[in-house]
């Protein structure tokens, strides 16, 4: 058999693991409707532990990689759960609306939302729909995905126009800047304010983990969970004053670390391309973290920056830990830079 005959074969093969692939999704949502009429959740962890160790018995038979086995059981229980989440549910009768719909997030959120059985309404001037915040009147649920400089205005307005039964969040990725307002609304209105940890590109909940903040309004708080909730993320509530002393480490941390990271080597004299062709595996690993932060809208990234009330706590940190690596890896008594290693070895068993 010649090459071509043997990528026909491959071809074949490809065809019919696709076929399978759908067939297995087909009775995984089988499997969502029933626990739906059974009240139970969409993901069951130790369902999917037993299935990733099924594929790694099953690959080391056949003489395949642990690592494929891995990737690909867990590509198909995150298909799995997503068609599973897509069973509908008890429909939701209501209205939202969406102020900054036609941005990436707003969107993203819009569509989740119809999904649920909403009737979704987008105000924003990009998306054509003529619609103001006046138009939020008479809503259930109103949905504000701004950017954060925007987004005490936007609820200022809110609060003249919204009755004391419209459930109010906001999406920003800072709570700071907006705290007081959230707090005061609370006091007389349906409002908490929620963080999805993730981008418009994320395709469902399914690993994913959401944020809402309790502002004082506990109803608020439950009607948002249970918008989110049961469809494969994560949520944790959490006050409202606790949301940026996390988020100063989760993303200012983060975003620093890649930012200071291209930027050393943008400044390095090498060029990319030149880096790629002796680049290690712990360099590929993180390189497309590092090139996604780099292709963001920077005045979102300045903001999570600058806003954040505990950024000087973080930066202290970084600066700290920064200048005692430096220390000890030039260092001639290899004792304290081992001692850092170990340390951080430690904190991740934990």
């Amino acid at each position: 058999m010649g090459l071509e005959e043997l990528r026909e074969e491959i071809r074949k093969k490809d065809e019919e693991i696709v076929r399978l692939i759908a067939e297995r999704t087909a009775v995984a949502v089988r499997i969502g409707e029933e626990k739906k009429r059974a009240g139970l959740q969409v993901r069951d962890v130790k369902v999917e532990e037993r299935v990733k160790a099924r594929y790694a018995a099953m690959g080391s038979e056949k003489g395949l990689s642990a690592e494929v086995m891995d990737r690909v059981s867990s590509a198909l229980i995150k298909e799995a759960v997503d068609a599973e989440s897509m069973v509908p549910v008890a429909r939701r009768s209501g209205k939202a609306v969406v102020i900054g719909g036609a941005g990436k997030m707003g969107a993203w959120t819009a569509k989740f939302l119809e999904g649920s059985g909403f009737e979704v309404s987008v105000v924003d001037p990009r998306s054509g729909s003529g619609l103001s915040i006046d138009d939020c009147a008479g809503s259930d649920v109103v949905v504000v995905s701004v950017p954060i400089h925007s987004t005490g205005e936007v609820l200022k307005g809110l609060e003249r126009v919204c009755s004391p039964e419209t459930l109010i969040f906001d999406l920003t990725s800072l709570k700071s800047p907006i705290e007081a307002r959230l707090r005061r609304m609370a006091s007389s209105m349906k409002v908490c304010s929620v963080h999805p940890m993730f981008g418009p590109s994320a395709t469902s909940l399914y690993g994913r983990n959401v944020i809402v903040c309790d502002c004082g309004n506990r109803q608020a708080v439950d009607e948002a969970v249970g918008i989110f909730d049961d469809r494969g993320g994560s949520i944790r509530v959490m006050g409202l004053s606790e949301h940026d002393s996390y988020m100063s480490y989760v993303l200012g941390l983060t975003h620093a670390v890649n930012i200071a990271l291209f930027t050393v080597l943008e400044r390095s004299g090498f060029s990319f391309e030149d880096l790629r062709t002796v680049s290690s595996t712990t360099f590929n690993k993180g390189l497309d973290t590092n090139m996604s932060v780099a292709s963001e809208d920077p005045m979102l990234y300045y903001e999570i920056q600058h806003l954040n009330s505990h950024r000087d706590e973080m930066w202290d940190l970084f600066s700290e830990a920064v200048a005692e690596l430096r220390e000890k890896s030039l260092s001639d008594d290899p004792e304290g830079f081992i001692a850092l290693m170990d340390a951080g070895r430690e904190y991740f068993k934990h």
